[in-house]
């Protein structure tokens, strides 16, 4: 990216959606706008685990404001993301299409334990670089994410669904505060908790970190009490709780708590209590950084060479000790087609077809029988960081269609793009069946989503004609899904 480049990320919250904008300035980014909207999506899930209407409306709405501030910035600067409540809600699709639509950008779900990598990214980038192992927490409205790390790497990362909103909803639903209620949010706060201890507990490190709104309310309430420093304490969290409880919500002796804040922060307090008590943390220093900067510093790593997915799919290839060899013959072939249909391609247009022929074979660690399916559950279901769930999906939607019959891709097939990674992925699987290192054959190619205009030397299929009777078959394939099959010169 250039210098000067504006760069955006928005974050899809349970309690609320913000807008975060910065300037590229000789490698730095300089900060320009911050916009928060309470909406509250957590709170819009019915009693079937579906988006209300009025949520779905709150949220596009939003959306819509923060569009306008948008105008104008290129989609590869911006990274619009959802959390808890768009992973749990059964419905996620009756809210993407409209969203996405209002804001102008795509909107990407992702999963918990992305989240706690881009949050520990962007807390990262904001703590000491002492080599302290440290905590690191993130209190949102429907999720909790937990990170033990050190400096810039992340060691261990879970995701808990558990949250302000959520725990608010559950055990303060009337408005009602009492000790006891408290105490009964604490205690199943602390239950949560105590599944990941043996990870968490304050054995495994030194310091401990809190970020977003819950904890930085939190710690700015403490100040107030305690005469300046914004440090949680044991103490801090009793002597808040004893307010809260104890006096009407219209009385609380805080200055700048706003209503948003205010009607969540019982059920926040319970959660960081409880977390305290599991992992008995005497203290937490509040961190300003978070999932909004670490998705901005994820986006500057991609344009600058160190996109974290190309260490996932490394990762991933080896851990299911795909043969290597052959997967980047594939990678060789499938690329030379892919350029031989699209002029001028570059690396962001290849990146989806150069993934998936290098993960290719990771289902022949379960089976050689049916280890395309077998490498679809793999890919779909690893924990795969700087992926978000959608192109997860399309991944694995590879995976799936290199061979085979094409009805089972038929996501793929609807789109011209998709469609033509497909196919030269499963030209190059094909090609390459004998694993020894090939070129790619004298051919032309053309695929526009509807036709596919193919042309070998003559001199060629006399040389490997059982790669000439495969495409045959290939060909066949393709035509029971309607494309027509050009081979004439």
């Amino acid at each position: 990216m250039r210098d000067g480049q504006i760069l955006a990320t928005v974050d899809l919250g349970s309690n609320s959606f913000r807008l975060e904008m910065a300037r590229l300035d000789h490698g730095q980014l300089v900060r320009l706008d911050y916009y928060k909207e309470p909406v509250r999506l957590g709170a819009g899930l019915d009693e079937n685990g579906c988006l209300t209407k009025e949520a779905i409306e709150r949220g596009v709405a939003c959306l819509g404001r923060f569009a306008e501030r948008l105008r104008g910035v290129h989609p590869d600067a911006v990274r619009a993301v959802a959390t808890q409540s768009l992973r749990s809600a059964k419905n996620p699709d009756a809210f993407l299409e409209p969203a996405q639509a209002a804001l102008g950008y795509p909107i990407d779900i992702i999963s918990g334990q992305e989240e706690a990598r881009l949050i520990y990214q962007g807390m990262a980038n904001d703590l000491p670089k002492d080599h302290k192992i440290r905590l690191a927490v993130d209190i949102g409205g429907g999720s909790t994410e937990l990170i033990v790390g050190v400096n810039a790497d992340a060691h261990r990362m879970e995701s808990m669904r558990i949250g302000c909103v959520s725990h608010t909803l559950r055990f303060f639903n009337n408005n009602k505060v009492t000790a006891k209620a408290f105490e009964k949010a604490v205690i199943a706060a602390a239950a949560v908790f105590e599944e990941v201890g043996e990870s968490f507990d304050s054995a495994h490190w030194q310091v401990a970190y809190g970020s977003s709104g819950t904890i930085e309310t939190i710690a700015h309430l403490c100040a107030q009490l305690n005469g300046g420093t914004d440090k949680i304490t044991r103490a801090g969290l009793d002597e808040l709780a004893h307010i809260v409880t104890t006096t009407d919500a219209k009385k609380w002796p805080f200055t700048d708590l706003k209503a948003a804040r205010a009607q969540v922060l019982v059920g926040g307090l319970a959660v960081l209590t409880g977390l305290f008590q599991a992992f008995r943390v005497s203290s937490m220093t509040p961190c300003y950084s978070a999932l909004r900067q670490g998705v901005m510093a994820d986006l500057l790593g991609r344009d600058m060479g160190d996109d974290v997915r190309e260490q996932s799919i490394s990762r991933l290839a080896k851990r299911w000790s795909a043969d290597h060899a052959q997967a980047m013959r594939v990678h060789t072939i499938a690329l030379d087609l892919l350029a031989k249909i699209r002029d001028h391609l570059t690396p962001s247009e290849s990146q989806w077809l150069a993934w998936s022929a290098r993960v290719h074979e990771v289902g022949m660690a379960i089976s050689h029988e049916g280890f395309h399916r077998h490498g679809e559950y793999i890919v779909q279901n690893a924990e795969l960081a700087g992926f978000s769930r959608a192109e997860q999906t399309h991944l694995a939607q590879l995976v799936l269609g290199q061979r085979g019959g094409l009805r089972k891709s038929a996501a793929l097939l609807a789109q011209p793009n998709t469609a033509q990674e497909l196919l030269c992925l499963r030209l190059a699987a094909l090609l390459c069946h004998a694993r020894i290192d090939i070129r790619t054959p004298l051919c032309t190619l053309a695929f526009d989503g509807r036709i596919i205009h193919w042309h070998h030397d003559p001199a060629w299929a006399e040389k490997f004609p059982l790669s000439a009777y495969l495409l045959e078959e290939e060909w066949r394939t393709w035509e029971k899904t309607g494309v027509k099959v050009n081979l004439k010169p």
